[in-house]
This record gives structure tokens, C-alpha cells and sequence, in this order.
């Protein structure tokens, strides 16, 4: 018998979830990243020429620089909240993403969601900065922090009675890695050695370096901090936030870090608390490591000062999304 009451109509999915199986539509943006990393891949190891010097040496520093976008930002995005509604299309995302660094979902799951978040740089946490904020121990930080992260996972995965969850996590980093070896192996026999070393080991090198000093850089420099938004360093750049999806504003990420990417402009109110030493206009990435022989070098407060009054023209104007790509914030 009918109550008389209307029934609202369900909201068809968008055509992103519908067909594409995507989360979020504006994950359209880090699927574009592992595209343009297997398209210049392909091209440095197969194309006549690439190996030519003044192709070469531009090739190896986009290959850097792609490595790192999946290694630590895709990957990172993903392990957080997965960019497809479906296993599937998230496994393979898994598997893309290891490619470039060696670096599985694993790993990320384990050592960053589950422990560096927990913990946050302090006692318990393995990829602590404690002690090596500053001199040959921030090297080393970033020479070693591939190893680090490899085997604190295998001695959480591989433990003694495991429970169900960490048991298929096993599975899935044992079944990563075989991919891994067997899709690196025979790319490495197709391209050749020489080829090889030089488009792929040598970004790859670059990156196990690069993906250290950007864990260390997200919290060493703020180590002298004890508010809780002030423990992380935040690079504002809005052209490398629209190159890291917002990721650069590492204060918020640990505030909410469950929230979807394109989320972020909408909590950046939670930066006014942010002490402006700790906001920078740099890239994270190893080059900007000379800083560590100035003291204060990787503090700006000048920046983050004049950062912050934009910041609050924008909140007051509400104007902190860009314009024309509404998902990236634009300070």
C-alpha cells in the first residue's frame, strides 16, 4: 500500500564512477602522471637517438622527476585513499606506481599510513628524523631510506602469527615484487644494457635519494617546533601543488589525511596556525639540499609571512581554488 509519500529520485553516479570506476573524478590528474611515466619511459628506452646527449640528459631529469611524482605522490595519494572504486583497476595502479622506484603499496601501507602516521617523526616511528637533522646524518637519512622502509616491512609483513590483514598484505608485496622483477628483467633484455642503465638505474638511483630527502624534508627543518601544525614543513608553491596535487601542504595532509587530494583547498584555514618559518616556496626535491650548510637554511619566514597574508585575502575573498582548475588551491 502506498504511504503517499514522494520517493526522491537516486542520483545517478557520475560518469567517472559509473564507467571509469574512478573515486573521484579529479583523479583523472595522477592517472595522466603514470601515462606521461611509461610514455617517456618507453620512448627513452626504444626510440632511435634518445641516447644522443642533449636528448639524454633532459630525458633522465623528466624520468627523475616523473619517478618521484609516482614513488611518493601517486602511490602516496593512493595508499591513502585508492583512486578507483574497484580491486582491480587498484591493483594495477599498485604495480604501476612500483615500477619507477621499487617502492610497492605495501610498503607505503605499512611504513607511512600505519606508522610514520601513527607516531609523526616521533619515538616509534621508523623513518623518525631524530638525530640526523643536520650534517652527514640528513645524508645518510636520504641515502638509506629506501632500505629503511624495505625492511621494516619485511619484518611487519613476515612476523610470527600475523593477523589476517597484515597475512594478505604479505601476499600482495611477495606477488608485487615477482611483477616488479619480472616486467623490469624483460624491459631490461628488450632495451638493452646500456640503454637501460642509462634511462632507467640511473633515474632510479636518483630517485631512492629524492624520495629520503623529501621524507626528511617534510620534518627535519621543523624539528624545533612543538605545536602540533608546525611540525611539518609546507611547500606553498602553487605550480609544484598543481605538480604534487596539493601535496605540498604537509600540515594539513597530517591533519586530515584521509581526505581526497582536491579536498585540501578547502582546509587550508588550518595553515593560519602554521608557524611561517615553516612555509617555503622551494621544490622538495634533492637539489635544493645545499640548504643544509646554511643554518635556518630550509626556513623562510619572510616567505611564509607574506604567504599567510594572501592566504587570509583568499579565505576573506573566497578565492583559494584556482580559477580555471578548481581542484588545485591558487594562494
Amino acid at each position: 500500500m502506498s504511504t503517499g509519500t514522494p520517493v526522491a529520485p537516486t542520483e545517478k553516479p557520475p560518469f567517472s564512477r559509473r564507467v571509469l570506476k574512478l573515486e573521484h573524478a579529479a583523479n583523472v590528474g595522477p592517472l595522466v602522471h603514470i601515462a606521461l611515466w611509461m610514455g617517456m619511459t618507453a620512448a627513452a628506452l626504444f626510440v632511435p637517438g634518445a641516447s644522443t646527449w642533449y636528448i639524454a640528459v633532459p630525458l633522465i631529469i623528466v624520468l627523475a622527476l616523473l619517478n618521484l611524482s609516482l614513488t611518493i605522490g601517486v602511490m602516496h595519494m593512493h595508499t591513502h585513499r585508492p583512486l578507483f572504486v574497484s580491486k582491480f583497476p587498484n591493483r594495477v595502479v599498485d604495480i604501476l606506481c612500483c615500477l619507477p622506484g621499487n617502492l610497492t603499496a605495501a610498503e607505503m601501507r605499512e611504513v607511512h599510513v600505519l606508522n610514520h602516521h601513527r607516531f609523526n617523526d616521533g619515538p616509534g616511528d621508523v623513518t623518525a628524523t631524530t638525530g640526523m637533522d643536520k650534517g652527514i646524518g640528513a645524508i645518510w637519512y636520504w641515502v638509506r631510506y629506501g632500505m629503511v622502509v624495505k625492511i621494516h616491512t619485511v619484518r611487519t609483513v613476515f612476523a610470527a602469527n600475523p593477523a589476517p590483514r597484515r597475512r594478505k598484505t604479505r601476499h600482495q608485496f611477495i606477488f608485487d615484487l615477482a611483477v616488479y622483477a619480472l616486467v623490469i628483467g624483460s624491459v631490461w633484455y628488450a632495451a638493452g644494457f646500456e640503454r637501460f642503465v642509462l634511462f632507467y638505474w640511473v633515474p632510479f638511483l636518483i630517485t631512492q635519494v629524492n624520495a629520503g630527502y623529501f621524507a626528511w624534508l617534510s620534518h627535519a627543518p621543523a624539528r624545533g617546533f612543538t605545536d602540533e601544525p608546525s611540525t611539518s614543513l609546507n611547500n606553498a608553491g602553487n605550480i609544484l601543488n598543481f605538480l604534487i596535487f596539493n601535496q605540498g601542504y604537509h600540515s594539513v595532509h597530517h591533519r586530515y589525511p584521509g581526505i581526497h587530494w582536491s579536498q585540501i583547498p578547502d582546509k587550508l584555514d588550518y595553515m593560519r596556525d602554521v608557524n611561517p618559518r615553516v612555509i617555503v616556496p622551494y621544490w622538495m626535491v634533492a637539489q635544493s639540499g645545499w640548504r643544509l650548510v646554511v643554518p635556518g637554511g630550509f626556513l623562510n619566514e619572510g616567505y611564509g609571512n607574506k604567504w599567510k597574508a594572501r592566504l587570509e585575502s583568499r579565505l576573506e575573498a573566497g578565492t583559494v581554488r584556482s580559477r580555471y582548475l578548481p581542484w588545485f588551491a591558487w594562494i
